[in-house]
């Protein structure tokens, strides 16, 4: 088991520090092998249910955390020919039949993603994520953002789709897309009716956030951030490690770490 008292998370233009001053945080550590026999545990007080209510309302909160990083780290991040980057595109799916099946659902949404990439480059492959959500009748659309898809008629598209509406919503001008988007993308993350499947789904081959938590490098490295870039500073209490100080800079949407620091790749 490794400690830390300085994280660094870097997701596209967006950076993230966590400062632990109180306790340090660890990694790295050894998972005990568990039994393969696994029991239901049944909640029957209140205390347990409260805590059960906690656990899941932590667990949230890192799925969402997961996801707008995941989305920060591609926008902008595929780029043309010309070395120019493809606009994040923001797109709804609807049905128009009461669809309320998942499994159903996700096969027609699969199906028309591999139509999507025929009729725009089958040879480049388009790489988004997408969120579940229920309309109030039950019936299932899907948020999704595409990050490298080419310039397509919002007629064309709806006629690939042929199950109901779209909707496009511009987020050309948007610096921090994942912190823009997560309220369409995770308010029904916590929704029962995705309990024990995928809340989420994005594409293979995505840019991963670069998370550091070795001390050293990640204080040597936050020294090195520009400042004017600092957008957010607070304290937050965790119930494992005390007060836990963060702070959130944010470069420009069509930037990253990268651009400000080219010498970083030497420090990772």
């Amino acid at each position: 088991m490794k400690l830390t008292k300085k994280k660094l998370i870097f997701s596209g233009s967006t950076i993230e520090e966590y400062s632990y001053d109180d306790k340090p945080l660890s990694y790295d550590f050894t998972v005990p092998e568990q039994s393969r026999t696994r029991s239901r545990i049944v909640v029957t007080d209140e205390a347990s249910k409260q805590r059960k209510a906690e656990s899941q309302q932590r667990s949230l909160h890192r799925t969402n955390s997961i996801l707008r990083r995941l989305v920060n780290t591609n926008a902008w991040q595929w780029f043309k020919k010309d070395a120019v980057p493809y606009p994040p595109v923001f797109v709804t799916f609807t049905f128009k039949e009461n669809i309320q099946n998942i499994k159903e659902a996700n096969k027609i949404f699969s199906n028309f993603i591999k139509r999507l990439n025929y009729a725009v480059d089958e040879n480049n492959l388009l790489k988004y994520v997408v969120v579940i959500e229920f309309q109030k009748r039950g019936a299932i659309h899907y948020h999704t953002i595409f990050f490298n898809l080419k310039f397509i008629k919002k007629e064309t598209l709806a006629e690939l789709w042929r199950y109901g509406h779209i909707k496009i919503k511009a987020i050309e001008n948007v610096n921090n897309v994942g912190a823009y988007i997560s309220k369409y993308m995770s308010k029904n993350l916590a929704d029962s009716r995705l309990d024990g499947l995928k809340r989420y789904f994005p594409s293979r081959y995505l840019h991963r956030p670069i998370v550091i938590k070795d001390h050293i490098k990640a204080t040597r490295i936050s020294k090195l951030i520009p400042q004017k870039f600092l957008t957010k500073e607070k304290d937050f209490e965790s119930s494992y490690n005390g007060t836990v100080g963060y702070k959130q800079y944010n470069l420009g949407k069509k930037q990253s770490i990268f651009d400000i620091l080219p010498n970083l790749r030497e420090l990772l």
